[in-house]
C-alpha cells in the first residue's frame, strides 16, 4: 500500500491445481486500485476467469472466489 493504493500485489492458490497456483491477472488488477470489496471482488473474478466447473466441482468457483476476497479483506484490515 502506499498513499491508500494498492501499489503491488501477490496472490496465489493453492489446492485448486497440482501445486499453487499464482493469479497473476487478479494481482494486475489489484495495483493501482483502493482497496476494498469492489477491487477483491474484480481480482478474484479475475483470477478465475477461466475456470471451468464440472458437474460436481463447479460450486468450487464460487468458493474460491469467495476464499479471495475474505483473504484479501483480512490482508487490507492490517495497517
Amino acid at each position: 500500500m502506499q498513499d491508500g493504493i494498492i501499489s503491488t500485489a501477490r496472490l496465489a492458490l493453492g489446492g485448486v491445481a497440482t501445486k499453487p497456483w499464482r493469479a497473476l491477472a487478479a494481482e494486475q488488477t489489484l495495483v493501482g486500485a483502493r482497496p476494498g470489496e469492489t477491487a477483491y471482488t474484480a481480482a478474484a473474478r479475475e483470477a478465475l476467469r477461466d475456470a471451468r466447473g464440472r458437474q460436481f466441482n463447479a460450486f468450487k468457483i464460487e468458493l474460491a472466489q469467495r476464499v479471495i476476497v475474505r483473504a484479501l479483506a483480512t490482508v487490507g484490515e492490517v495497517p
